[in-house]
């Protein structure tokens, strides 16, 4: 799909404005460090596995606490919310979440 230059400037504009609502700049995700996280394992990698697979939308409740956050390092708690704003960041990639949350599946299975 491609969008027009004017359509793309639109886009931009927008976003620009949501983000000066929000009050934050969401930080992309980084898929390489949260697949290496899952994949070591622990309290982390299952709750940070679990988080995305909920924020992507695979039907998968997200059954931990939200006082789980608390536990993670600073590292985890960054990737947390790079999970959590993963559709509001310019560009992202429903090909690239997919794939990532097929490995993440496979990794901690369907539970």
């Amino acid at each position: 799909m491609s969008f027009s230059p004017a359509a793309v400037a639109d886009i931009e504009r927008r976003m620009e404005k949501q983000a000066q609502e929000r009050g934050f700049t969401p930080l992309p995700l980084e898929f390489d460090l949260l697949l290496k996280r899952v994949n070591d394992g622990g309290y982390s990698g299952y709750y940070l596995g679990r988080a995305f697979l909920s924020a992507y939308g695979l039907d998968t409740e997200f059954k931990e606490t939200l006082s789980g956050f608390m536990k993670l390092d600073a590292e985890g708690q960054r990737l947390f919310h790079e999970i959590m704003h993963i559709r509001l960041i310019a560009g992202w990639s429903d090909a690239k979440y997919y794939e990532l949350a097929e490995n993440i599946t496979s990794i901690l299975g369907n539970g």
